[in-house]
């Protein structure tokens, strides 16, 4: 028995195209598969992808030899020399900035005669009364018929849910009833 395959021939200009795709891994295991069994039976796009591949671990290494001989602690007194100073917590912003105010003795009267004053009139706000509540006359009507001199007018009553509903209806040119 054959096994079947879902993957679409590869062709150069296809290999060419969504090479840097496949190089990089971005695409799905279908479209792997078929990009690296066309570079496996193409001698070119097979010496393309070594090639490459070659590049990407040369570059890799050379990263990860400059990284090890990169020097971090000048780096970091660079950065910390063009910071700010850290800003503390509220708390100690706010004793920062209202710490040295020297009071009048005044001031503490003043809040304790404010807060009185706030106290007395709470109390002494007048209430609200309590509002009561509105009542609704109980006073169900029930239309089952309307008699009218004019032809167009019609009667529809719903007993059990208390609703009724008249139609007027005009055909005269002149829009009157």
């Amino acid at each position: 028995m054959a096994a079947v395959s879902f993957e679409r021939d590869i062709h150069c200009p296809d290999f060419a195209r969504r090479f840097d795709g496949f190089l990089d891994g971005e695409m799905d295991a279908h479209s792997l598969r078929a990009m690296a069994a066309h570079a496996s039976h193409c001698d070119r796009c097979g010496a393309e992808l070594e090639r490459a591949e070659r590049v990407q671990e040369w570059l890799l290494r050379t990263v990860e030899d400059e990284t090890d001989h990169a020097d971090a602690a000048g780096l970091w007194r660079r950065v910390e020399s063009q910071l700010g100073p850290a800003a503390g917590s509220r708390l100690s912003r706010w004793r920062d900035r209202f710490g040295d105010w020297r009071w009048s003795p005044a001031v503490p009267a003043l809040a304790l005669g404010g807060l009185v004053a706030a106290a007395l009139a709470l109390l002494l706000w007048p209430s609200a009364k309590p509002v009561e509540p509105t009542r609704v006359a109980d006073n169900h009507a029930q239309i089952d018929r309307i008699e009218s001199s004019e032809p167009h007018v019609a009667v529809w009553s719903e007993p059990t849910e208390h609703t009724t509903a008249i139609w007027v209806a005009s055909y005269d040119p002149e829009g009157a009833p």
